[in-house]
Formats: structure tokens, C-alpha cells, sequence
């Protein structure tokens, strides 16, 4: 009989091959020749789950940032409010080998979406689809009573946006804050939500 083959777990396996290629290569040096022998399979076989070049580098954009957002906003979570907001920050700053690894992905798809439309527009959506999750924790936040007047949403989450990739971009690519890197990011990420809240009376 023919093995039967779990698909989302195989198209999961190629996709971290394919992100383990783009940490050793960047995305220009990635071929699929090098994601299939880093995955040990044909090209045959990498074709036919993720599909060309292009194909594979938007689904492993589209993927490395889905995996960091659902452990920002892991579903079932406890947290609300600026709890959950700062537990997002903790989750996405590379402050440890796991997220670091991650956002370096990250970093490498940011810089190839600037000659790249597919994956630009890959981003893009990336970011459309985190915004929402923010807005969700600052519509909890205000119904808690924690933010202080004054607060505007969209700028608040475009200030996060730019926290994280600014301060990946300055760690993992300038070797900014290398020794002590993660108790300065926990400063950064602690004074960002501190500054939303509501003075106490």
C-alpha cells in the first residue's frame, strides 16, 4: 500500500527547512535545490507541497510570522489587557536562542521585501493580521480601565510594530546590545507598556 503521508506536518517540515536555509543563505541565496537537500527530499517532492521558488518563500514568510504571532497571542491564554499586550512583546523580542532564530527569518524577509513585491505584500498582510490582535488587547486594556487618556490605538500598535522590528533589526544584523541584549529589551518592552497606563489616583 502507498504511505500515507501527513501533509500539514510534511508542508511544516519543508518549511523549517526552508527557514533554516534563509538563517545559513539569506533569502537571495536560498535555491530549492538547497531547501530540498536540507529537507532531504527530491524537488519533485518540494514542488509538489509548496510549489516554485516564489511559492515557498511567501509561505515561509507567511508562516515564520503566523508562528510568531500565535505565540504572542497564544489562543486560550490567561492574560488581558496590558498583562497580555506585555506578554506579546516578551514573546516576539529575541531575547532568547528560540526567538532569535525566528526573527532572524524575520529580518531576512524584511530585507528581501524591499526588491520583492510577493513578499512585500506577504508582509503586509502579516502586519494587517497582528494589528488586529493589538487593537483586541487595548479594546480589553480600556474596558479594564489601565489606559490613560490620550491613548490613540493605531498609534500605539504602530509604535509596537516598529519596537520589535527596530530593535531585531539593531540586535540580530548591527550586533546592538549583543552582551545583555535580552535585560535591555525586557527595559524597552517594559517601558513602552508602562507608558500607557493610567496614573494611579
Amino acid at each position: 500500500m502507498p504511505k500515507l503521508v501527513d501533509h500539514e506536518a510534511r508542508k511544516a517540515e519543508l518549511l523549517a527547512a526552508t527557514w533554516r536555509v534563509v538563517r545559513a543563505r539569506g533569502v537571495e541565496g536560498t535555491t530549492t535545490r538547497a531547501i530540498a537537500d536540507e529537507a532531504g527530499c527530491s524537488l519533485s517532492v518540494l514542488a509538489h507541497f509548496l510549489g516554485g521558488k516564489d511559492d515557498i518563500l511567501v509561505a515561509a514568510q507567511k508562516a515564520v510570522y503566523e508562528l510568531i504571532v500565535e505565540r504572542a497571542f497564544r489562543l486560550g491564554g490567561t492574560l488581558y489587557g496590558l498583562a497580555a499586550l506585555r506578554a506579546a512583546l516578551d514573546a516576539v523580542l529575541p531575547i532568547d536562542a528560540e526567538r532569535a532564530a525566528d526573527a532572524h527569518v524575520n529580518v531576512a524577509f524584511a530585507g528581501a521585501a524591499l526588491s520583492h513585491p510577493l513578499l512585500a505584500e506577504s508582509r503586509r498582510e502579516s502586519h494587517r493580521a497582528i494589528r488586529v490582535h493589538l487593537r483586541n488587547c487595548l479594546r480589553e486594556a480600556r474596558e479594564l480601565g489601565e489606559v490613560r487618556p490620550g491613548v490613540a490605538d493605531e498609534a500605539v500598535i504602530d509604535d509596537f510594530i516598529i519596537l520589535v522590528e527596530g530593535s531585531t533589526l539593531l540586535s540580530l544584523v548591527d550586533g546592538w546590545a549583543e552582551e545583555g541584549r535580552a535585560e535591555r529589551l525586557t527595559r524597552l518592552a517594559d517601558g513602552f507598556v508602562n507608558q500607557l497606563r493610567k496614573s494611579a489616583a
